[in-house]
């Protein structure tokens, strides 16, 4: 099964304080399962990066090497028109910002299932009947109403 993949947990391969075996799991997937993600997901990354690197998290050349690896990561960019029908539908729904509603739609519309950390994100996945994975979750198929880090 194909899963969309959330900045939250492709950001955090870069941001050692952020990595965790969840992530590392997923990551060491990224050969195995294919990963999609929204066409915002490089603006995100490159801004979680520059980020990062603002508030002396990473050095500018480890931001650098990793905006660099991001563009070679094995993941599929969705090259859909974003609806912004749909994304603005699933955000007032779900109480999501439009950003966190893209993933949702793209999970959505392809019938993937989807890979967070976010805690909104998940509860709204629930919601819309989709297969998670998220930290403290036993299988990427499992549905759950609750999210417990």
């Amino acid at each position: 099964m194909s899963h969309v993949v959330d900045c939250s947990v492709t950001l955090s391969w870069f941001l050692e304080d952020e990595r965790t075996k969840f992530t590392d799991q997923i990551l060491n997937e990224i050969h195995q399962i294919e990963y999609w993600v929204p066409s915002i997901w490089r603006l995100e990354m490159v801004n979680g990066l520059l980020m990062a690197e603002r508030r002396k998290r990473i050095d500018r050349a480890w931001r650098i090497e990793s905006v660099d690896h991001t563009a070679r990561l094995k993941v599929r960019v969705d090259p859909a028109q974003l609806s912004m029908e749909a994304v603005a539908n699933l955000a007032d729904r779900h109480g999501l910002t439009a950003y966190e509603a893209v993933y949702l739609e793209l999970a959505k519309r392809q019938r993937f299932g989807l890979i967070t950390q976010d805690t909104e994100l998940v509860r709204a996945a629930d919601a819309e009947g989709l297969p998670v994975q998220s930290p403290g979750r036993s299988s990427a198929a499992q549905r759950r109403r609750r999210y417990n880090v």
